[in-house]
Formats: structure tokens, C-alpha cells, sequence
């Protein structure tokens, strides 16, 4: 297995890499890790190591298997195409990852209801406390308005917390879990007014977005189907989700970064796209980017204009401008080659 080949499975898997010579560098996306510098991975071999944790040199198969949670081999092979000793590396029990924790629901008293900052943003008390999120006043969310992540199985299984101090030293965001097996808000405990899952079956629709800030905004426009995916990469597990619905149209509405240099989330939308067509039929995927930054700089005007664009139907223009931008991240080399055979489908 060659790095390009390497390169290629990370990516698609979701790692955005930092090249550093004979190894990349990038954050731990397989436990939601958002230090970028916390993985060390051989271009060679594939093997890594995860410094914030301290673990052992690994083998690339045990991170394949981790951030996909599952060692099944039909879908490892599918990452690890041309290795066979790659795939049948045995390695230790110590070196397998542990299973991900589950948090007791008691941890929720230690939150206050504190919605000022929120407040302020236009989100009503009564939309966070339908998340049962709130303010952290100790401990490893310290100063960050947190919302708790539920499992299938209705268990807290991850927070994901906003800053709402001002600190260029700390990230907005910061995430306690697993954050590549969220599903957020499809489950959420003992609360049948949050009505995400039926708005999403009923209307056969759904909107993935970057942050829990653009789901609330969102929310208060009365637009309940949607899913956070925490980023630029639509995970696995939200994949396997998408395609076990009867799916009509399936919105990629990140960030609309077109002030700034780079477009990330128009370029990312694009790469969740091609990825996303390995399931879906092109005419139920759309890009459906915000007018502004994000749906949190959005007016009723500006929801009104970006409600009357989804409204209407693809246009010529509107591939034309998605395979421009192909072209140029092909030129780069921020599109997985794995993923480019997809582009056929946009003409």
C-alpha cells in the first residue's frame, strides 16, 4: 500500500491531513479530537500514534477499524484495497480501542440554565431546553455552553460544548466523545416536543449542517429537519443513517465561506457530495449553502431568500459552478481520486 493510496483511504474517511515530510499530522478524528497535531501518520505504512492519548505505534488497519467502529472485514478491505498483510496484521488486545464511554444523565445537574449567550443570538429558552443543554461552570467544558449527545439507546455518549468567553487561544467548539458516531438531534432522551426524527421521515428531507449554532438557528425558522455533522465530513455512521430512510432530498447546507480566501464549505460540501453518490441518485443531493456566513448571520429576509433558492430546481449553472470547483480542487489535490469517478454523474 503506496501513500497515495493511504492518503486517499484517510481522506476518505474524513482526516485532513498536514503533510510533515515522511508522516502527516491530524487530529483524532476517530474519538472527535480536534487537536490537529494529536495523530502521526507514516506515509510508508500506514502505522500511526495518537500523542494525546499516548498510545502505542499502531497498525493503519487498528485507525481503519477505529474510526469506522467496526472490524469487519468486507468494509476494512474496501479502505485497504491492495495490502493483504496490512489486513492480516494481528496486534494485541491492549492495542484495540476501547469501546466509547457512556455518561450517567446525573452529569446534566451540573449545568445551568443560563441561556443569555444564546439569547442574544435570537435562540428562545424553550429551544435549549429542548436540548437539556446548558452553561458549564467547572471541569473540562469550563465557560462553554454544552449540549449533551444521545446514542440510539437514548445514553448520553458525547457534549459538545460552544465557548462564550473571548479566547483566541481556545477553539470555539470543543467536543467530549466520540464525535464520529453523533447522530445529533435524531435521538434525544425523554423529549417528544424536539421533533427531528419525524420532521425528517414525514417530509423526506434533510439538511446537514457544520455546527449545533446553525441547527438552533434553523430551529427558530420552524426548519426541523436537520442533522449537525460537526465539521466539513459527513461520518460514516450519518451515511448509513441517510440511506436506510426513503430519502427525497438530502441538503448539504455548510458554512458559506465565499468572503474568505478558500470556500471551505462550499469545498467540502462538494467532496460529501461525491461521497454521498456512492449512495444517493444525483437528483436527490443538493448543495444548499447559507446566504450569509452562516444561518446564524441570517435575517427573516435572508431566510426568505435562501428558502425561495432551495425552492427551485437545479440548474445548468449550478453543476457548471460545481465541477469549476472540482476542476480546481482536482488541481490542488483535495479531492480523493476514489471520489472523482463520481464526477460523471454532474454532467
Amino acid at each position: 500500500m503506496n501513500d497515495d493510496s493511504i492518503r486517499e483511504a484517510l481522506e476518505e474517511l474524513g482526516y485532513t491531513l498536514s503533510d510533515k515530510g515522511a508522516y502527516w499530522q491530524t487530529n483524532a478524528l476517530y474519538r472527535g479530537g480536534d487537536n490537529r497535531t494529536a495523530l502521526q501518520i507514516y506515509k510508508n505504512s500506514g502505522t500511526w500514534k495518537d500523542y494525546v492519548k499516548d498510545t502505542p505505534f499502531l497498525p493503519f488497519k487498528s485507525l481503519v477499524e477505529a474510526t469506522l467502529k467496526t472490524n469487519d472485514p468486507n468494509i476494512i478491505k474496501s479502505f485497504i484495497k491492495d495490502s493483504p498483510s496490512l489486513l492480516a496484521r494481528k496486534y494485541n488486545p491492549e492495542e484495540r480501542i476501547s469501546c466509547e464511554k457512556i455518561y450517567e444523565d446525573s452529569v446534566l445537574d451540573n449545568l445551568l440554565p443560563h441561556y443569555k449567550y444564546y439569547n442574544r443570538k435570537g435562540i428562545s429558552d424553550l429551544t435549549l431546553i429542548k436540548t437539556r443543554s446548558g452553561l458549564a461552570t467547572k471541569g473540562q467544558m469550563y465557560q462553554r455552553f454544552v449540549f449533551p449527545i444521545f446514542n440510539e439507546n437514548l445514553k448520553i455518549h458525547g457534549f459538545s460544548g460552544r465557548l462564550i468567553t473571548i479566547d483566541s487561544n481556545k477553539p470555539k467548539w470543543k467536543h467530549m466523545g466520540k464525535k464520529s458516531s453523533w447522530i445529533y438531534p435524531f435521538y434525544i432522551q425523554h423529549n417528544q416536543e424536539f421533533f427531528v426524527k419525524d420532521s425528517i421521515l414525514s417530509s423526506g428531507e434533510v439538511f446537514l449542517v457544520e455546527s449545533i449554532g446553525d441547527l438552533l438557528s434553523l430551529h427558530e425558522r420552524g426548519i426541523y429537519n436537520v442533522l449537525v455533522i460537526f465539521g466539513l465530513d459527513v461520518s460514516s455512521k450519518i451515511c448509513c443513517l441517510l440511506s436506510s430512510l426513503n430519502l427525497d432530498k438530502i441538503h448539504l447546507s455548510l458554512n458559506n465561506d465565499a468572503d474568505k480566501e478558500e470556500n471551505r464549505g462550499l469545498n467540502g460540501s462538494i467532496k460529501n457530495l461525491l461521497k454521498l453518490l456512492n449512495l444517493f441518485s444525483i437528483e436527490k443531493l443538493r448543495i444548499s449553502l447559507p446566504v450569509k456566513n452562516d444561518f446564524g448571520d441570517m435575517n427573516d429576509s435572508d431566510f426568505d431568500e435562501w428558502e425561495e433558492k432551495i425552492k427551485q430546481p437545479s440548474s445548468r449553472e449550478y453543476y457548471d459552478q460545481i465541477l469549476n470547483t472540482i476542476e480546481s480542487q482536482k488541481r490542488q489535490k483535495k479531492i480523493p481520486k476514489s471520489l472523482l469517478k463520481n464526477v460523471k454523474f454532474l454532467h
